[in-house]
């Protein structure tokens, strides 16, 4: 037996040295995820110099490349997390070193993610981490980036950029795109004047702007600006109420309700008890109309308002964090859990409710989703791992686990007009698969069952994927 785990291992580095060797995983099963079924028959599947070389029906390879029998296993594109914070901003003040930093790209290939999309962060550690994986220094995902937040005269976090006036609208685009990002995040603070002329620009220049929507400007005003994609669900239930007029101009009646907390929390009570199903349906109507597409994070969500207990649940994962992050996640540090008042707990899980009821009816009206999970300064939104909490939460919410598999996997890569290159099983795309042990259109959660990962043609075993983990908990004790 030693003897065969030595020759397992062996095999193993020889896969991972050596990305341009062909390599074959035989007689294996594959998920179509645009059709959310399998297909009819076992494949060959042949690759070569990072790319899916052949699709072929199991059996008639005849090549002599490196074979990987994988009967009985299923293949599937991989992963995509489109809302992700690697470097956030928010943790800067923790100091953490570029070493500590690092170790969180592998984690996502690791995980099965071979593909995020960076929601804000130092550029300059965006572009190293690209040129290292380019390299084949450091193991991590494809990363496509907005660079820092574009935010309001007073931006709420450091390293974002701050527009004082219209004015300024065209400079601060144009440098940010000569910085080199691949499209604009948009920020809460943003005043509505600054925002229809940064969208008025960037739809004239056509560059792809996203992010939340700011504070002052509707859902539904932010997808007929062309916004392309809204993030957390941020503004969506005021907008599905009678007393919408009243939340944006802040003309709440109160009551005898006194007090800042008290009264966040009778309007978010208020947003919940007076949604108007007809009026979401007319909303989701539009962003369909519009293209708008959605990230709910509603594993953020989750994990935020059930803290307390899902940090016990969450324990073993904790080991691959790095030092710095381990003491942000913290109620003495953080800033998601400076508040955990009994009311406003609550609060916060009827909002979780909602917001898996709000899902479902937007899948439903067919407005288009992606998976993110916001990982970063939110405690318990990890690497890689919380990936596979959103999808199974949008199970919940109601989508089939075709579906859900969909958000992670074609529909970043339709978003992102990719599709030539990721997204689906199909010759001539990048290399980057997963390799499951059973079924994830049976159960979602399968997609946690990870057999191998390949990353632009470079295979990992499930024994170098356990040694590579071991290794980055090794070192994050140090």
């Amino acid at each position: 037996m030693k003897g065969l785990l030595l020759f397992i291992t062996f095999l193993t580095s020889l896969f991972a040295a050596n990305a341009q060797s062909e390599v074959v995983l035989e007689n294996i099963l594959v998920v179509d995820v645009k059709k959310g079924a399998l297909l009819d028959s076992s494949q060959d599947i042949v690759i070569a110099n990072g790319k899916i070389k052949e699709v072929i029906k199991a059996g008639t390879y005849s090549g002599d490349g490196l074979v990987i029998e994988c009967s009985g296993q299923y293949l599937i594109p991989g992963l995509w997390d489109m809302h992700a914070h690697p470097d956030d901003p928010e943790m800067w003040r923790m100091n953490p070193t570029a070493e500590r930093r690092d170790q969180l790209m592998p984690l996502f290939v690791l995980y099965g993610v071979t593909g995020i999309r960076d929601m804000a962060g130092d550029l300059n550690v965006i572009n190293r981490w690209r040129k290292e994986i380019e390299d084949g220094n450091l193991l991590g995902p494809e990363i496509v980036a907005g660079g820092p937040l574009i935010d309001g005269p007073n931006p709420m976090w450091d390293g974002s950029i701050g527009i004082p006036s219209t004015e300024r609208v065209k400079f601060k685009v144009d440098s940010l795109i000569d910085a080199g990002v691949d499209f604009l995040k948009i920020y809460s603070l943003l005043p509505d004047s600054i925002y229809f002329a940064l969208s008025e620009y960037a739809n004239s220049i056509d560059f792809p702007f996203v992010g939340h929507v700011p504070l002052d400007v509707t859902t539904l005003e932010a997808a007929e600006s062309g916004m392309k994609s809204q993030e957390h669900l941020l503004n969506l239930l005021m907008d599905c109420s009678p007393h919408q007029e009243d939340f944006y101009n802040k003309t709440i009646d109160y009551g005898d309700v006194t007090g800042r907390l008290a009264r966040y929390i009778y309007r978010s009570d208020l947003m919940i008890e007076t949604y108007d199903p007809e009026k979401a349906e007319e909303l989701f109507r539009s962003y369909v109309e519009n293209e708008s597409w959605h990230t709910p994070t509603i594993s953020m969500w989750y994990k935020n308002a059930y803290f307390e207990r899902e940090v016990r649940v969450d324990e073993a994962h904790i080991k691959y964090l790095p030092p710095y992050m381990r003491e942000y996640w913290t109620p003495e540090v953080n800033d998601h859990l400076q508040l955990r008042d009994p009311g406003f707990l609550a609060l916060k899980k009827r909002l979780v409710d909602k917001y898996l009821e709000v899902i479902g009816e937007m899948n439903q009206a067919g407005v288009k989703l992606l998976a993110g999970t916001d990982v970063g300064a939110n405690p318990l939104c990890f690497p890689g791992l919380s990936l596979h909490y959103e999808l199974e939460m949008l199970v919940e919410a109601g989508l089939t686990a075709g579906e859900a598999l969909k958000t992670a996997t074609f529909n970043p890569a339709e978003f992102l007009n990719v599709t030539e290159r990721y997204g689906s099983i199909d010759e001539g795309k990048v290399a980057d698969l997963v390799i499951l042990s059973s079924n994830p259109l049976n159960d979602i959660t399968n997609t946690r069952k990870i057999v191998g990962v390949i990353r632009n043609g470079t295979y990992y075993s499930g024994i170098e994927i356990s040694n590579r983990m071991n290794e980055i908990a090794d070192f994050q004790k140090k």
